[in-house]
C-alpha cells in the first residue's frame, strides 16, 4: 500500500546545549502548536576532476538542508527559538535586538501516512535564518496570517547525523519523538 503524507504535526523543539566533536546534548522538549507545513531540500555542491582528457573523479559535497516551516501562530515564548530575541517570563516582554541570533535547536515531528502509520522524524541541528510575520487586517475573509520561518539544518557534529527517521504502526510508538536520540 502507498504511504503518501496526509498530515503533519510538530511534537516539539529541543534547545541544543552542546554540538561539537566531543558530544551532543539538548535540553527538554518545548511544545510547538499550529504547524501548517514543512518543506526541506538538501543543498549539495557537485564537483568533478578532469584528467587524461576525461573525468577522473566526480562527486558532491553536502552543504546542509534548507527548510521552510509555516506556523499558524508563534507565541512570544517561542519567538526566541525561531528569531533569536529574548522572552522575559516575569514581564511577558519579548525583546529582539539588531544583534540577536536564533539559537541551535533540534526538532521532532510526525507525518501521518495514507496507510494509517506515522513517519517519525528527528532533525538534530538547525537554526532559523529568517522569521517572517505577515500581518494583515481582518477584512471579510477571516483568514489568518501565518508565520514563515526559514531554517538551515546541519549535522550533529560528533557523528555527522543530520536526521533520524522511524515508522510507527500505532500512536503509542510516537513517544520516540519525546526525546532526541543520543549519539552512538
Amino acid at each position: 500500500m502507498a504511504k503518501a503524507a496526509k498530515g503533519f504535526k510538530i511534537r516539539g523543539i529541543f534547545p541544543v546545549t552542546k554540538n561539537d566533536a566531543t558530544g551532543y546534548t539538548n535540553g527538554a522538549k518545548i511544545a510547538v502548536s499550529g504547524a501548517q507545513s514543512f518543506t526541506a531540500a538538501p543543498e549539495v555542491t557537485e564537483w568533478k576532476i578532469n584528467a587524461d582528457d576525461g573525468i577522473f573523479d566526480s562527486g558532491s559535497d553536502f552543504n546542509g538542508v534548507k527548510a521552510t516551516l509555516t506556523l499558524a501562530q508563534c507565541p512570544l515564548t517561542l519567538k526566541e527559538y525561531f528569531e533569536g530575541g529574548e522572552y522575559d517570563e516575569v514581564t511577558g516582554v519579548y525583546t529582539y535586538k539588531s544583534i540577536s541570533q536564533a539559537p541551535e535547536i533540534a526538532m521532532a515531528f510526525q507525518v501521518l501516512q495514507s496507510d494509517g502509520t506515522w513517519l517519525m522524524v528527528q532533525l538534530l541541528s538547525m537554526k532559523a535564518t529568517s522569521f517572517k510575520a505577515d500581518y494583515k487586517t481582518k477584512g471579510e475573509s477571516g483568514d489568518i496570517s501565518p508565520v514563515t520561518i526559514e531554517l538551515s539544518i546541519q549535522n550533529r557534529i560528533v557523528d555527522n547525523v543530520v536526521k533520524l527517521e522511524k515508522e510507527a504502526a500505532n500512536e503509542a510508538a510516537l513517544t520516540w519523538l519525546d526525546t532526541i536520540v543520543a549519539a552512538a
